[in-house]
């Protein structure tokens, strides 16, 4: 009797294990250091996030929500004592746009100017190929050639933008390949910095070239993120050929 209630215990064990879906069995992670970082990337690129990006000049932060399809960030830029802060709203196929400064006469630059998500890329200091991926670390996953760990959460590593999907957001970074090679950069060959914490979310990223760095930094990750439309009173009104110049 003892025998055959220890198989029916153990028969019964074997049975919720398996309804339980093997819950009590993570998925490993990724135990090659490259998969490891795209891995991180996906993961933070997939959730609500509190991201800032930093380049000589330049200095962003803001929140993004990619599967609601909202960002908001404030962009600011100047050298010396004098600086000029821009802000940018996306929700769905929309996005606004304030110059913070500028020379047009009768154009409020405090006040946002509309654009079509998809026609938005060119006309943000952020080159937003994906406008929910401000930092690029999707285009940056798939550039990722080679990767080595270099302490508990920090990686070193090269991007090929050759193999990047067309059309991908490349952060602070220049949008063009053309671009990359009059800092010094060799599009094939650049060296990047990643960390990535516990939990597996890429904390941080920084992409150098011999005369020009940048470097995003993410927090704050699957909380809620509020992105609301500008009101009426925060918009102006531009001529649709001075939008398509500024988006070019």
């Amino acid at each position: 009797m003892a025998i055959r209630r220890w198989l029916l215990v153990g028969l019964l064990v074997l049975v919720a294990g398996c309804e339980s879906g093997g819950k009590g069995s993570p998925e490993p992670a990724p135990t090659d250091p490259l998969a490891q970082v795209r891995a991180a990337a996906a993961k933070t690129a997939g959730v609500p996030a509190h991201v800032t990006l930093s380049a000589p000049n330049v200095e962003v932060a803001g929140d993004t929500d990619p599967a609601g399809r909202a960002l908001t960030l404030s962009v600011t830029t100047g050298t010396g004592g004098e600086a000029v802060e821009s802000r940018v709203r996306v929700v769905g196929d929309d996005a606004w746009m304030t110059l913070g400064s500028t020379y047009m006469p009768n154009l409020d630059p405090t006040k946002f100017i509309w654009f079509p998500t998809a026609e938005f890329a060119s006309a943000s200091v952020v080159h937003l190929g994906d406008a929910f991926d401000p930092a690029g670390i999707r285009g940056f996953a798939a550039a990722m050639t080679a990767a080595t760990r270099t302490g508990e959460g920090t990686y070193s590593g090269k991007l090929d933008f050759g193999v990047a999907p067309a059309g991908v957001s490349r952060g602070l970074l220049p949008a063009k390949a053309e671009s990359l090679e009059r800092h010094g950069g060799v599009s094939q060959s650049v060296p990047y910095e990643a960390s990535v914490d516990a939990h597996g979310y890429l904390t941080s990223l920084t992409v150098s070239l011999p005369t020009f760095a940048t470097t995003a930094t993410f927090s704050d990750f699957a909380k809620p993120v509020t992105i609301g439309k500008p009101s009426d009173a925060e918009i102006i009104e531009v001529p649709d050929a001075l939008r398509r110049l500024m988006s070019r």
